[in-house]
Protein backbone atom coordinates (compact mmCIF):
# COMPACT_ATOMS: atom_id res chain seq x y z
CA UNK A 1 0.00 0.00 0.00
CA UNK A 2 1.25 3.57 -0.63
CA UNK A 3 1.27 6.74 1.08
CA UNK A 4 1.74 9.93 0.57
CA UNK A 5 2.90 12.48 3.43
CA UNK A 6 2.93 16.52 2.59
CA UNK A 7 5.48 18.96 4.39
CA UNK A 8 5.60 22.93 4.30
CA UNK A 9 8.97 24.20 3.19
CA UNK A 10 9.86 27.42 5.00
CA UNK A 11 10.20 29.01 1.54
CA UNK A 12 5.94 28.39 1.33
CA UNK A 13 6.70 25.53 -1.29
CA UNK A 14 5.53 21.85 -0.29
CA UNK A 15 6.99 18.62 -0.32
CA UNK A 16 5.44 14.84 -1.14
CA UNK A 17 7.43 12.34 0.34
CA UNK A 18 5.45 8.68 -1.14
CA UNK A 19 6.02 5.19 0.72
CA UNK A 20 5.33 1.21 -0.58
CA UNK A 21 5.40 -1.01 1.84
CA UNK A 22 3.96 -4.14 -0.04
CA UNK A 23 4.16 -7.24 1.85
CA UNK A 24 7.25 -9.81 1.25
CA UNK A 25 9.00 -6.66 -0.42
CA UNK A 26 11.44 -3.57 0.96
CA UNK A 27 10.11 0.06 1.84
CA UNK A 28 10.62 2.49 -1.04
CA UNK A 29 10.62 6.09 -0.47
CA UNK A 30 10.56 8.86 -3.26
CA UNK A 31 10.61 12.70 -2.80
CA UNK A 32 7.99 14.51 -5.18
CA UNK A 33 7.53 18.64 -5.77
CA UNK A 34 3.93 17.84 -6.42
CA UNK A 35 0.93 15.46 -5.09
CA UNK A 36 0.30 13.86 -9.07
CA UNK A 37 3.83 12.87 -9.06
CA UNK A 38 4.02 10.95 -5.87
CA UNK A 39 0.45 9.42 -6.92
CA UNK A 40 1.60 8.15 -9.87
CA UNK A 41 5.41 6.73 -8.57
CA UNK A 42 3.25 4.83 -5.89
CA UNK A 43 1.18 3.44 -8.70
CA UNK A 44 3.87 2.68 -11.08
CA UNK A 45 6.08 1.05 -8.11
CA UNK A 46 3.19 -1.35 -6.60
CA UNK A 47 3.10 -2.40 -10.42
CA UNK A 48 6.37 -3.18 -11.16
CA UNK A 49 6.89 -4.89 -7.45
CA UNK A 50 4.11 -7.16 -7.89
CA UNK A 51 5.26 -8.61 -11.44
CA UNK A 52 8.68 -8.56 -9.99
CA UNK A 53 10.71 -5.91 -11.92
CA UNK A 54 11.37 -3.73 -9.69
CA UNK A 55 13.37 -6.11 -7.58
CA UNK A 56 15.40 -6.90 -10.54
CA UNK A 57 15.74 -2.83 -10.94
CA UNK A 58 16.97 -2.42 -7.24
CA UNK A 59 19.23 -5.18 -7.35
CA UNK A 60 21.02 -3.51 -10.58
CA UNK A 61 21.74 -0.70 -8.70
CA UNK A 62 22.84 -2.72 -5.86
CA UNK A 63 25.42 -5.12 -7.29
CA UNK A 64 28.51 -3.76 -9.48
CA UNK A 65 30.35 -5.82 -12.37
CA UNK A 66 33.18 -6.88 -9.89
CA UNK A 67 30.43 -8.27 -7.25
CA UNK A 68 29.33 -10.56 -10.43
CA UNK A 69 32.59 -11.34 -11.01
CA UNK A 70 33.60 -12.76 -7.46
CA UNK A 71 30.60 -14.70 -7.27
CA UNK A 72 30.55 -15.97 -10.87
CA UNK A 73 34.12 -17.30 -9.66
CA UNK A 74 33.06 -19.41 -6.90
CA UNK A 75 30.43 -20.87 -8.44
CA UNK A 76 31.67 -21.72 -11.57
CA UNK A 77 34.07 -23.67 -13.18
CA UNK A 78 36.68 -21.72 -14.91
CA UNK A 79 39.79 -22.41 -16.82
CA UNK A 80 42.88 -20.96 -17.34
CA UNK A 81 41.75 -19.17 -20.56
CA UNK A 82 38.54 -17.54 -19.47
CA UNK A 83 39.72 -16.43 -16.25
CA UNK A 84 42.08 -14.20 -18.58
CA UNK A 85 39.06 -12.93 -19.80
CA UNK A 86 37.28 -12.18 -16.36
CA UNK A 87 40.41 -10.39 -15.53
CA UNK A 88 40.34 -8.23 -18.74
CA UNK A 89 36.52 -7.30 -17.83
CA UNK A 90 36.69 -6.67 -14.44
CA UNK A 91 39.65 -4.09 -15.00
CA UNK A 92 37.07 -2.71 -17.75
CA UNK A 93 34.13 -2.62 -15.84
CA UNK A 94 34.52 -3.57 -12.63
CA UNK A 95 33.14 -0.22 -10.78
CA UNK A 96 30.21 -0.06 -12.92
CA UNK A 97 26.94 -0.51 -11.44
CA UNK A 98 25.11 -3.61 -13.64
CA UNK A 99 22.09 -1.15 -14.45
CA UNK A 100 24.97 0.58 -16.48
CA UNK A 101 26.42 -1.58 -18.31
CA UNK A 102 24.67 -1.17 -21.43
CA UNK A 103 24.99 -2.30 -25.74
CA UNK A 104 26.65 0.99 -26.45
CA UNK A 105 29.49 0.75 -23.35
CA UNK A 106 29.99 -3.07 -24.17
CA UNK A 107 30.47 -1.94 -27.57
CA UNK A 108 33.18 0.51 -26.71
CA UNK A 109 34.85 -2.00 -24.42
CA UNK A 110 34.78 -4.30 -27.67
CA UNK A 111 36.75 -2.11 -29.43
CA UNK A 112 39.31 -1.95 -27.80
CA UNK A 113 39.35 -5.13 -27.12
CA UNK A 114 40.45 -5.29 -31.23
CA UNK A 115 42.78 -2.15 -31.23
CA UNK A 116 44.55 -2.89 -27.99
CA UNK A 117 48.16 -4.77 -27.99
CA UNK A 118 48.23 -7.21 -25.43
CA UNK A 119 51.42 -7.82 -23.61
CA UNK A 120 52.58 -10.57 -25.98
CA UNK A 121 52.83 -7.48 -28.31
CA UNK A 122 50.23 -8.55 -30.73
CA UNK A 123 46.67 -7.48 -31.59
CA UNK A 124 43.44 -9.43 -31.03
CA UNK A 125 41.69 -11.37 -33.93
CA UNK A 126 38.14 -11.70 -34.36
CA UNK A 127 38.07 -14.66 -33.11
CA UNK A 128 39.48 -13.81 -29.74
CA UNK A 129 37.33 -10.83 -29.29
CA UNK A 130 34.30 -13.31 -29.56
CA UNK A 131 35.59 -15.28 -26.97
CA UNK A 132 36.08 -12.56 -25.18
CA UNK A 133 32.54 -11.54 -25.75
CA UNK A 134 31.05 -14.86 -25.11
CA UNK A 135 32.53 -14.77 -21.62
CA UNK A 136 31.05 -11.77 -20.12
CA UNK A 137 28.16 -13.03 -21.74
CA UNK A 138 28.10 -15.97 -19.68
CA UNK A 139 28.21 -14.15 -16.49
CA UNK A 140 25.98 -11.66 -17.38
CA UNK A 141 23.45 -14.44 -18.49
CA UNK A 142 24.04 -15.92 -15.01
CA UNK A 143 23.22 -12.46 -13.52
CA UNK A 144 20.11 -13.07 -15.31
CA UNK A 145 18.51 -16.14 -15.29
CA UNK A 146 19.82 -17.10 -11.86
CA UNK A 147 20.54 -14.53 -9.31
CA UNK A 148 17.94 -12.22 -10.81
CA UNK A 149 20.38 -9.02 -10.43
CA UNK A 150 19.15 -7.49 -14.20
CA UNK A 151 16.29 -7.42 -16.18
CA UNK A 152 18.19 -8.46 -19.70
CA UNK A 153 21.50 -9.40 -21.04
CA UNK A 154 22.85 -6.86 -22.94
CA UNK A 155 25.82 -8.65 -24.94
CA UNK A 156 23.11 -10.33 -27.07
CA UNK A 157 23.13 -6.90 -28.68
CA UNK A 158 26.54 -6.31 -29.86
CA UNK A 159 27.22 -8.15 -33.05
CA UNK A 160 30.04 -10.79 -32.98
CA UNK A 161 33.40 -10.60 -35.50
CA UNK A 162 33.59 -12.55 -38.39
CA UNK A 163 35.99 -14.82 -37.71
CA UNK A 164 38.99 -16.09 -40.18
CA UNK A 165 38.71 -19.80 -41.37
CA UNK A 166 40.83 -22.24 -39.01
CA UNK A 167 44.94 -22.81 -39.88
CA UNK A 168 45.55 -26.40 -40.88
CA UNK A 169 49.65 -26.41 -40.79
CA UNK A 170 51.15 -29.03 -39.81
CA UNK A 171 54.82 -30.07 -40.06
CA UNK A 172 56.27 -33.02 -43.25
CA UNK A 173 58.52 -35.34 -41.82
CA UNK A 174 61.24 -33.58 -42.80
CA UNK A 175 60.14 -30.32 -40.75
CA UNK A 176 59.62 -32.25 -37.74
CA UNK A 177 63.32 -33.49 -38.14
CA UNK A 178 64.55 -30.02 -38.87
CA UNK A 179 62.31 -28.60 -35.50
CA UNK A 180 63.38 -31.16 -32.95
CA UNK A 181 67.56 -30.57 -34.00
CA UNK A 182 67.32 -26.95 -33.50
CA UNK A 183 65.34 -27.42 -30.00
CA UNK A 184 67.88 -30.07 -29.25
CA UNK A 185 70.41 -27.59 -30.15
CA UNK A 186 68.61 -24.35 -28.28
CA UNK A 187 70.44 -23.38 -24.90
CA UNK A 188 66.90 -23.85 -23.42
CA UNK A 189 67.61 -27.18 -21.94
CA UNK A 190 63.62 -28.19 -21.33
CA UNK A 191 62.99 -27.35 -24.80
CA UNK A 192 63.36 -30.50 -27.08
CA UNK A 193 61.51 -32.28 -24.13
CA UNK A 194 58.61 -29.83 -24.07
CA UNK A 195 58.38 -29.72 -27.85
CA UNK A 196 58.30 -33.86 -27.95
CA UNK A 197 55.44 -33.97 -25.77
CA UNK A 198 53.51 -30.98 -27.83
CA UNK A 199 53.83 -32.96 -30.67
CA UNK A 200 52.90 -36.07 -28.61
CA UNK A 201 50.15 -35.07 -27.46
CA UNK A 202 48.57 -32.64 -29.03
CA UNK A 203 48.52 -30.40 -26.27
CA UNK A 204 48.06 -26.58 -25.69
CA UNK A 205 51.11 -24.45 -24.81
CA UNK A 206 49.92 -23.60 -21.38
CA UNK A 207 48.15 -27.20 -20.85
CA UNK A 208 52.17 -28.83 -21.08
CA UNK A 209 53.79 -25.53 -19.51
CA UNK A 210 51.61 -25.82 -16.43
CA UNK A 211 52.25 -29.79 -16.02
CA UNK A 212 53.24 -31.10 -12.49
CA UNK A 213 54.77 -34.28 -11.94
CA UNK A 214 51.80 -35.25 -9.61
CA UNK A 215 49.82 -34.75 -13.40
CA UNK A 216 52.21 -38.22 -14.68
CA UNK A 217 51.67 -41.05 -14.31
CA UNK A 218 55.00 -42.76 -15.58
CA UNK A 219 54.45 -46.07 -15.11
CA UNK A 220 51.15 -46.42 -16.74
CA UNK A 221 52.38 -43.74 -19.69
CA UNK A 222 49.78 -40.66 -18.98
CA UNK A 223 49.69 -37.12 -18.44
CA UNK A 224 46.53 -35.35 -16.95
CA UNK A 225 45.22 -32.19 -17.99
CA UNK A 226 43.33 -31.13 -15.27
CA UNK A 227 42.94 -27.52 -16.49
CA UNK A 228 42.25 -27.37 -20.37
CA UNK A 229 40.91 -23.96 -22.10
CA UNK A 230 37.27 -25.93 -21.91
CA UNK A 231 37.75 -26.33 -18.12
CA UNK A 232 37.58 -29.96 -18.81
CA UNK A 233 39.67 -32.86 -17.43
CA UNK A 234 41.36 -35.52 -19.78
CA UNK A 235 43.86 -38.49 -20.13
CA UNK A 236 46.29 -38.71 -22.72
CA UNK A 237 48.60 -41.46 -23.58
CA UNK A 238 52.61 -40.69 -23.57
CA UNK A 239 54.86 -43.63 -24.59
CA UNK A 240 57.69 -44.70 -26.38
CA UNK A 241 60.47 -42.19 -26.76
CA UNK A 242 58.29 -38.87 -25.46
CA UNK A 243 57.87 -41.30 -22.30
CA UNK A 244 61.77 -42.04 -21.78
CA UNK A 245 62.46 -38.19 -21.82
CA UNK A 246 59.78 -37.54 -18.78
CA UNK A 247 61.80 -40.02 -17.00
CA UNK A 248 65.03 -38.96 -17.35
CA UNK A 249 63.63 -35.55 -16.65
CA UNK A 250 61.69 -37.32 -13.78
CA UNK A 251 65.24 -38.80 -12.51
CA UNK A 252 66.34 -35.46 -11.69
CA UNK A 253 63.29 -33.39 -10.37
CA UNK A 254 60.94 -33.48 -7.46
CA UNK A 255 57.62 -35.08 -7.91
CA UNK A 256 55.77 -32.62 -6.43
CA UNK A 257 56.64 -29.61 -9.00
CA UNK A 258 56.25 -28.08 -12.11
CA UNK A 259 57.91 -30.22 -14.95
CA UNK A 260 59.04 -27.23 -16.91
CA UNK A 261 59.61 -24.88 -13.46
CA UNK A 262 61.01 -21.24 -13.85
CA UNK A 263 64.60 -20.64 -11.78
CA UNK A 264 62.88 -19.94 -8.35
CA UNK A 265 60.23 -23.09 -8.96
CA UNK A 266 57.26 -20.97 -7.44
CA UNK A 267 56.08 -20.99 -11.67
CA UNK A 268 56.73 -22.71 -14.71
CA UNK A 269 58.97 -21.72 -17.23
CA UNK A 270 58.05 -19.46 -20.21
CA UNK A 271 59.32 -21.30 -23.36
CA UNK A 272 58.18 -19.17 -25.98
CA UNK A 273 60.93 -17.21 -26.77
CA UNK A 274 63.30 -20.11 -26.96
CA UNK A 275 60.58 -21.58 -28.69
CA UNK A 276 60.01 -19.28 -31.66
CA UNK A 277 63.78 -18.93 -31.54
CA UNK A 278 64.34 -22.98 -32.55
CA UNK A 279 60.86 -21.87 -35.28
CA UNK A 280 63.29 -19.66 -36.64
CA UNK A 281 66.75 -21.13 -37.03
CA UNK A 282 64.99 -24.50 -38.43
CA UNK A 283 63.89 -22.62 -41.25
CA UNK A 284 60.30 -22.90 -40.99
CA UNK A 285 57.59 -20.90 -42.44
CA UNK A 286 54.50 -19.65 -41.66
CA UNK A 287 54.49 -22.02 -38.43
CA UNK A 288 53.61 -21.72 -34.82
CA UNK A 289 53.76 -23.38 -31.84
CA UNK A 290 50.05 -24.38 -31.59
CA UNK A 291 50.30 -26.04 -34.97
CA UNK A 292 51.88 -28.82 -33.18
CA UNK A 293 48.10 -29.72 -32.53
CA UNK A 294 46.88 -30.09 -36.47
CA UNK A 295 50.30 -32.37 -36.75
CA UNK A 296 49.50 -34.49 -34.18
CA UNK A 297 45.54 -34.87 -35.50
CA UNK A 298 47.23 -35.35 -38.93
CA UNK A 299 48.91 -38.33 -37.61
CA UNK A 300 46.88 -39.78 -35.33
CA UNK A 301 44.33 -39.32 -38.50
CA UNK A 302 46.84 -41.60 -40.35
CA UNK A 303 46.92 -43.83 -37.83
CA UNK A 304 43.02 -44.68 -38.60
CA UNK A 305 41.45 -42.59 -35.41
CA UNK A 306 38.29 -41.18 -36.00
CA UNK A 307 37.37 -37.71 -35.71
CA UNK A 308 35.10 -37.97 -32.75
CA UNK A 309 38.30 -39.71 -30.92
CA UNK A 310 41.15 -37.02 -32.62
CA UNK A 311 38.58 -34.46 -30.74
CA UNK A 312 38.68 -36.07 -27.30
CA UNK A 313 42.42 -36.81 -27.53
CA UNK A 314 42.80 -32.79 -28.71
CA UNK A 315 39.85 -31.74 -25.39
CA UNK A 316 37.42 -30.28 -28.11
CA UNK A 317 33.89 -29.61 -26.85
CA UNK A 318 32.01 -30.18 -30.43
CA UNK A 319 32.85 -31.96 -33.44
CA UNK A 320 32.86 -29.21 -35.49
CA UNK A 321 35.88 -28.22 -34.00
CA UNK A 322 37.79 -31.47 -35.53
CA UNK A 323 36.18 -30.67 -38.75
CA UNK A 324 39.14 -28.37 -39.93
CA UNK A 325 40.69 -32.03 -40.92
CA UNK A 326 37.77 -33.31 -42.72
CA UNK A 327 39.92 -32.38 -46.04
CA UNK A 328 42.39 -34.87 -44.69
CA UNK A 329 39.46 -37.51 -44.17
CA UNK A 330 38.17 -36.93 -47.52
CA UNK A 331 42.09 -37.73 -49.10
CA UNK A 332 42.18 -40.80 -47.49
CA UNK A 333 38.78 -42.19 -48.05
CA UNK A 334 40.11 -41.57 -52.01
CA UNK A 335 42.75 -43.78 -51.96
CA UNK A 336 41.25 -46.23 -49.41
CA UNK A 337 38.66 -46.38 -52.48
CA UNK A 338 41.19 -46.52 -54.90
CA UNK A 339 42.49 -49.54 -53.53
CA UNK A 340 38.95 -51.16 -53.01
CA UNK A 341 38.26 -51.07 -56.47
CA UNK A 342 41.52 -52.32 -57.65
CA UNK A 343 40.76 -55.32 -55.77
CA UNK A 344 37.26 -56.18 -56.12
CA UNK A 345 36.60 -55.75 -59.91
CA UNK A 346 40.37 -56.86 -60.69
CA UNK A 347 38.87 -60.44 -61.60
CA UNK A 348 35.98 -58.46 -63.69
CA UNK A 349 38.85 -56.15 -65.58
CA UNK A 350 40.66 -59.16 -66.59
CA UNK A 351 38.13 -61.50 -67.89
Amino acid sequence: MGYIKEKDLSNGSKRFYAEVQLKGFPRLTATFDRKTDAKLWIQKTESEMRCGRNQLIAESRKYVFKDAVERYSKEQKISVVKRGHLQWWEKELGHYFLKDIRPSLIAEKKQKLLTETTEKGVVRSGSTCNRYLATLSHVLSICEKQWEWIEGNPVKKISREKESRERTRFLSPEERQDLLKACKESENTYLHTFVVLQLSTGCRYNEIRHLKWTDVDLIRGKIFIRESKNGDMRSIPVLGYPLELLRQLASNQSSLGYLFPSQDKSRPLDLRRAYRTAIRRSGLKNYRGHDARHSYATEMLAQGLSLGEIGHLLGHKSVSMTRRYAHLVESRSIDAVSKMSEQIFQGVKNA
